[in-house]
């Protein structure tokens, strides 16, 4: 994705939205919101910020497409998922973003030995 507007476009459809859906969420026309999508124009600071909360995506992911794309530091969802998340998988992403740093953490500990003892019994 070379440009904002295939990067937005992208995060619109891997969060399984309209542009209806988002212009309801974010108070842009569903006009300028297909617009940004076909890079007509940049995203004022606002759409941004819109963006970033109706996503859950870092503004310079963004405007760059650097790394990471989730705020919560999913970098690599396009290269190991499929490009749509289940409803399961949104609840269990929505619950994790919704943790201070230190619970986390452990619940990332806890996958990483759950995992480990899976690989030890295969």
């Amino acid at each position: 994705m070379d440009t904002i507007g295939q990067r937005i476009r992208y995060a619109r459809k891997l969060s399984n939205l309209t542009i209806s859906d988002v212009s309801k969420m974010t108070g842009l026309s569903p006009g300028n919101l297909s617009e940004l999508e076909n890079d007509k124009f940049a995203p004022s600071a606002h759409s941004l910020i819109a963006f970033r909360k109706a996503f859950h995506v870092h503004i310079d992911w963004i405007l760059t497409g650097n790394p990471p794309i989730y705020l919560e530091e999913c970098d690599k969802i396009q290269e190991e998922q499929p490009p749509y998340l289940t409803q399961q998988e949104k609840k269990l992403l929505k619950a994790f973003w919704s943790l201070d740093e230190e619970k986390k953490r452990d619940i990332l500990g806890y996958i990483n030995v759950v995992m480990n003892l899976s690989k030890k019994d295969e």
